[in-house]
């Protein structure tokens, strides 16, 4: 599986247009806040610190809206301001949990592949509507990622971001969102694994 319950991912090539002007303040509480909030959520992995990046975001728009100049998509200018403000507050977070994080991938050879022999899925489970049991799967596996996988996971696969946005918000070369966005689908393969593999008869 390469990206389940994700969104199709715009063209790398793609530049947005100008657009308008920015939406009123209540059409973000209205529109926006539940995006600001899931994206935060899936970054963070905790609700309780989602809700405060929520806050501060949305603090942030009532004394930014009058800044944006329509030089790219609101939606776009948005995640820039999401994605800076989990960051900050994971920083922020870590600074009181110093530990140290075993690797996941260490289960995977060095070049990608399965330490191990996988067998097929007996259900693509990007191929089927997503019920709420394999969402809740889907989430958890997100949660489950390190956090230098999952950023470029959920911007890219979740959220629809082209590599070079990503790249430009995070502070990454492509190339380095393209090798982590490669490990984190395997991490997520290799989580989801035993609830769509086929079982031997």
């Amino acid at each position: 599986m390469e990206n389940p319950g994700t969104q199709e991912k715009r063209s790398e090539e793609a530049k947005p247009a100008p657009t308008g002007p920015p939406p009123t303040m209540a059409q973000v509480f209205q529109d926006y806040a539940p995006r600001i909030y899931n994206l935060a959520l899936r970054m963070l992995g905790n609700e309780a610190d989602a809700e405060d990046v929520t806050q501060d975001v949305l603090l942030q728009l009532v004394r930014k809206l009058d800044t944006f100049r329509g030089e790219s998509a609101f939606s776009t200018w948005l995640h820039r301001i999401t994605v800076n403000a989990a960051l900050a507050y994971r920083r922020k977070r870590a600074s009181h949990e110093q530990h140290h994080v075993h690797d996941p991938l260490d289960s995977f050879l060095e070049e990608g592949k399965h330490a191990a022999p996988v067998r097929n899925w007996w259900i693509e489970p990007d191929k089927v509507a997503v019920d709420r049991e394999t969402q809740h799967l889907i989430e958890q596996a997100i949660s489950s990622l390190p956090e230098i996988y999952r950023d470029v996971y959920v911007l890219a696969d979740i959220e629809g971001l082209a590599n070079a946005e990503i790249g430009d918000m995070l502070g990454l070369s492509v190339s380095a969102v393209k090798s982590r966005l490669h490990r984190a689908r395997l991490l997520m393969r290799n989580t989801l694994a035993p609830h769509f593999e086929e079982v031997p008869a």
